[in-house]
């Protein structure tokens, strides 16, 4: 049996989109056509004609879809949104949770018949950034991206000293960044770090925007975000080509 979908979203830790129809209390299996289903009780039989990628620990009794097949068996069941947070979380920062990188969605889509909602998936291409830590940032990059201030540059690193720090987005041309407060930066020992890493960023010019669930929760609350994000952008752009022709002139 091949399990997909849903179980295999949750096997490789993946985010589950919020209104998906699959059940989660039934074995999700796939099969290439019609005539291969069976009936077998807490087993819900998909037909899927993309390309076959499947994996198989040593100890497991049963095949997985891969990764990446995952992600395209889930692109009917997902917004453009939530396709591409499936997609990058499979390209996590953490190693331990990286599963894949974007070579390998590009070639699965190069090499796939067509399946359900494969234009969705080209779609969400653009919209997957690599090295993230979380769907949310994921989902800023898209707000940012669409927003019309050009595509920010996501985990952007800034040297300090002898040290660095990442920045989640940024834009480095106007040193604006956009840094993503989810619960881990509540605890005291870490808002201490994120302080340090504020004001030396602050010492090198960059202005610092921090984002938290309330502003994505909705469209209003992303239309207030995104209207004040360009305020400040605007802002430091016009100041870095005043600063750059005041340079000139002098």
């Amino acid at each position: 049996m091949l399990v997909g979908y849903i179980n295999a979203a949750n096997y490789y830790g993946a985010p589950i989109p919020r209104h998906c129809t699959l059940s989660v209390d039934a074995v999700h299996a796939c099969v290439s056509s019609a005539n291969k289903r069976r009936r077998i009780k807490g087993v819900v039989f998909h037909v899927f004609k993309g390309k076959l990628d499947i994996r198989k620990k040593d100890y497991e009794q049963f095949w997985i879809a891969s990764p990446v097949m995952m992600w395209a068996q889930m692109a009917q069941y997902s917004t453009l949104e939530e396709l591409a947070a499936i997609g990058a979380s499979l390209m996590s920062r953490d190693k331990r949770r990286r599963m894949a990188t974007r070579k390998d969605f590009d070639t699965y889509l190069e090499i796939s018949p067509r399946f359900i909602s494969r234009n969705k998936c080209h779609e969400a291409l653009p919209y997957m950034t690599e090295n993230t830590d979380s769907p949310p940032e994921n989902t800023l990059f898209g707000m940012l991206k669409d927003s019309g201030l050009g595509c920010p540059t996501a985990n952007y690193r800034v040297n300090i000293g002898n040290s660095y720090v990442i920045l989640d987005m940024a834009y480095p041309d106007c040193r604006v960044a956009f840094e993503y407060q989810g619960a881990y930066h509540a605890d005291p020992a870490q808002m201490r770090i994120d302080a340090a890493k504020r004001n030396a960023l602050q010492l090198l010019g960059w202005i610092v925007i921090l984002v938290t669930a309330d502003d994505l929760r909705t469209a209003d609350t992303r239309h207030r975000f995104i209207e004040m994000a360009h305020v400040v952008v605007s802002r430091q752009r016009n100041l870095a080509d005043w600063n750059r022709s005041w340079a000139i002139t002098s």
